[in-house]
């Protein structure tokens, strides 16, 4: 299996992922919102915490918004290269690592406090 298999398997666990997380959120459950897929845009290797930004399908009820995404990489993902995609989802335990800003319309996703 590819890299980029593995890549785009990653992006659409972690939509499942976020979902579950965000209907344990009272503000997200009010609001109807839930996560439709995340849309990966720049990769940022040359700054500390390396990143992921782009694009998020966020369902509000009946309609669906493109918002921000920031996901906040691991240490040890110093390059595109390095990164284990399999190993980055958050366990279902994992707590602390999903923020959302509904005024913003933004999500941060910190895969750099987990765990492991």
């Amino acid at each position: 299996m590819g890299a980029e298999t593995l890549e785009r398997e990653f992006w659409s666990a972690l939509e499942f992922r976020v979902c579950r997380e965000m209907d344990n959120m009272p503000t997200c459950r009010r609001q109807r919102l839930w996560c439709d897929g995340f849309i990966p845009e720049q990769y940022q290797f040359d700054r500390l915490p390396s990143s992921i930004t782009g694009g998020v399908w966020i369902v509000t009820g009946q309609s669906q918004e493109k918002w921000k995404f920031t996901l906040i990489l691991p240490p040890s993902a110093s390059s595109g290269s390095e990164i284990t995609w399999s190993d980055l989802l958050p366990p279902d335990e994992a707590s602390g690592w999903f923020g959302i800003s509904v005024e913003k319309k933004e999500i941060r996703v910190r895969l750099n406090r987990i765990f492991k």
